[in-house]
């Protein structure tokens, strides 16, 4: 190797090494401190709201599948819920400055599905979304 290749690896290498220890340590920040989650616990509520939709909706094609149609309102209600919750999810993740203008219309479609759920106290996954639902609209309007 010739003094100019040990050189330049050499200082590659440093800048490799003071930008890392820079990255770690800038204000006493680790990296993954540097860009907290903002919206992490509406993030948690509307995941929740998405599983449990979906469950209802499962539910519902069963009912539809034994010509039930007595659950075709929740059904609707269901499918709105996870698929406003499933934006909101993206954008809570993401830090989006339009997370907070779109949780509080997913906040009034989390009240329209509970609603719905609250006329099959019988039924557990309706029981389950209906209480998802309340919390995810509950941290909507925290947000």
């Amino acid at each position: 190797m010739q003094r100019r290749e040990f050189i330049a690896v050499g200082t590659a290498a440093a800048v490799a090494t003071a930008t890392q220890a820079f990255a770690e340590t800038n204000s006493g920040a680790k990296m993954e401190d540097m860009h907290p989650a903002l919206y992490k616990d509406l993030e948690k509520a509307t995941i929740e709201c998405v599983s449990t939709g979906n469950d209802c909706l499962r539910h519902c094609i069963g009912m539809f599948a034994m010509k039930d149609t007595s659950m075709a309102e929740c059904a609707d209600a269901s499918l709105q819920l996870v698929a406003a919750c499933n934006a909101l999810a993206s954008l809570a993740a993401l830090n989006s400055s339009h997370a907070v203008a779109l949780a509080k219309t997913v906040a009034l479609i989390c009240e329209d599905c509970k609603k719905q759920c609250d006329k099959f106290p019988k039924i557990a996954e309706c029981v389950a979304c209906g209480k998802a639902c309340q919390k995810c609209a509950d941290e909507c309007r925290k947000a």
